[in-house]
């Protein structure tokens, strides 16, 4: 068994943000992105692994696009004959940025951890259902995207009231959605708004609490900050 403070250096060796392999589900597939998110405005953080390059630009693209498309709508009229044209760019933007990050085959492993009302990550072993460091995560997989029907049925010629051509439909996503049930991650190592690293063993359940399967992962998680 490769022991945590081994195993970190290691990835960073060869460049690898992480490793996430799961029984009984379709394969995870490579952890492209580990980041350790720092959400401001909660004070929360979480440690997330992703099949999706480069997830921290891209979800701080995402709420950056959100605020100015809220910053539009404020602006705009939704009575207005014009309302979906003049709405397109703004919606377009944040399409676009989401589509990057929940699309048909995107892979997220989330893990939160808690130590009293802390949630920021310490050099120790948490456990789901811990009576001192608890953790708490989930496994989803993303399939067809309210995004990308965004993207690719909105009319301008259409007006709010007629959903600016989208259907109730175009707006579902495809998700599923396993949690931890059962598991234990040791954390190795912490950089303050630097580094994580760890290494989780579980078991996963559905949202009716059968078991799924098995879980294991490694990770070297680098800081992010969201404003948000």
């Amino acid at each position: 068994m490769v022991r945590i403070c081994c195993l970190i250096p290691l990835l960073a060796l060869v460049g690898c943000a992480g490793s996430v392999a799961v029984e009984d589900l379709d394969p995870f597939g490579g952890a492209a992105s580990a980041v350790w998110f720092h959400w401001d405005d909660s004070d929360y953080d979480s440690i997330v692994l992703s099949n999706v390059v480069g997830l921290c630009g891209k979800w701080t693209a995402y709420v950056e696009t959100a605020e100015e498309l809220e910053d539009a709508a404020e602006d705009l009229d939704v009575f207005d004959n014009d309302y979906c044209e003049e709405a397109m760019e703004p919606m377009f933007r944040h399409a676009r940025a989401a589509e990057a990050l929940f699309h048909d085959g995107a892979h997220y492993l989330e893990l939160g951890v808690r130590d009293g009302d802390s949630s920021e990550p310490d050099e120790d072993t948490y456990e789901v259902d811990g009576d001192k460091r608890s953790l708490s995560g989930t496994v989803s997989y993303l399939g067809e995207s309210a995004w990308t029907n965004i993207l690719a049925e909105w009319d301008p010629d259409e007006d709010f009231e007629d959903g600016c051509g989208l259907s109730a439909s175009d707006l579902e996503s495809d998700i599923d959605l396993w949690y931890l049930e059962d598991g234990e991650l040791e954390i190795g190592q912490v950089a303050d708004e630097r580094v994580v690293g760890g290494r989780l063993e579980g078991e996963l359940a559905d949202s009716d609490g059968s078991d799924e399967g098995e879980i294991k992962a490694s990770f070297s998680a680098s800081w992010c900050e969201i404003d948000r």
